[in-house]
């Protein structure tokens, strides 16, 4: 995978907060709500170690469906279950008058 098109987890978890955020404004208006409950985001990802001072290990989501894809790289599923709640411990209501912050 090129490094300039990596995607790590936390810009994977934060284009989701994002878009769970607007789906709840854009259902202001709607009648019916929902409650959000556990969203499970799974991953293909690959670990990298950084060998600078840090040395520390990255992590980052697998494009799927890429062609030449390399089988020798050691690629790792992850599944990681979120339960959205507000700020105050709430839970966060489709078109909800209180967007989460």
């Amino acid at each position: 995978m090129e490094k300039s098109r990596r995607i790590g987890l936390q810009e994977a978890i934060a284009a989701l907060r994002t878009e769970l955020i607007e789906s709840v404004v854009a259902a202001h208006e709607e009648r019916l709500r929902f409650e959000v409950g556990e969203i499970t985001m799974e991953f293909q990802v690959e670990i990298e170690r950084n060998i600078e001072a840090s040395g520390g290990l990255k992590f980052y989501v697998v494009e799927l469906g890429t062609s030449g894809m390399q089988k020798d790289k050691n690629v790792h599923k992850v599944v990681i279950p979120l339960k959205p709640i507000r700020a105050d411990g709430k839970p966060i209501l489709t078109g909800s008058d209180e967007v989460p912050e």
